[in-house]
């Protein structure tokens, strides 16, 4: 692979970004010890499958699509491999572990907040990337990714 992403690439992270999620989320809702928290992270891992699913069919009308020069393509590329690189794409570490070694339900829920604000700088980032005819529904997988914020948000108040 180079030292930039194409557009199928950056597609194929959000894909396996959404495909952690899952993982993450069904793995706390596991390990949850109140019907409430079990409902919210099994909720949470439906929706991620869900925007899988969005961008597999995102994936598909992308073909040659190439990322304007308007937007400096190498440079915005390599930003884009950074954030993969550094916020949302480490292959070094088990989400099974991860979700596994957490001490309380805050833990969690406060790991899972960071995991939206993670999914959300990436899908924000790539508003500038994607197909025009794509924005709306990239826009609406960050409305959600939002309500998944408020909704943990809440939950994280109520518990201890």
């Amino acid at each position: 692979m180079s030292d930039q992403f194409t557009i199928q690439e950056i597609i194929e992270i959000a894909i396996e970004i959404e495909k952690n999620g899952e993982v993450f989320y069904r793995a706390l809702a596991e390990s949850a010890n109140t019907a409430p928290l079990r409902d919210l992270f099994k909720n949470l891992s439906d929706a991620e499958k869900k925007h899988k699913a969005i961008f597999e069919e995102m994936l598909k009308s992308v073909g040659g699509y190439q990322v304007s020069e308007i937007y400096y393509a190498d440079e915005y590329m390599g930003y884009m491999k950074a954030i993969a690189d550094e916020q949302v794409f480490k292959k070094d570490i088990s989400i099974l572990e991860v979700a596994k070694s957490l001490k309380s339900p805050k833990e969690a829920i406060e790991l899972a907040i960071d995991f939206e604000k993670d999914s959300i700088i990436f899908l924000h980032e790539m508003l500038d990337i994607v197909n025009e005819s794509e924005i709306e529904t990239v826009k609406k997988l960050l409305d959600e990714e939002r309500g998944h914020i408020r909704r943990l948000s809440t939950i994280k108040s109520q518990v201890s």
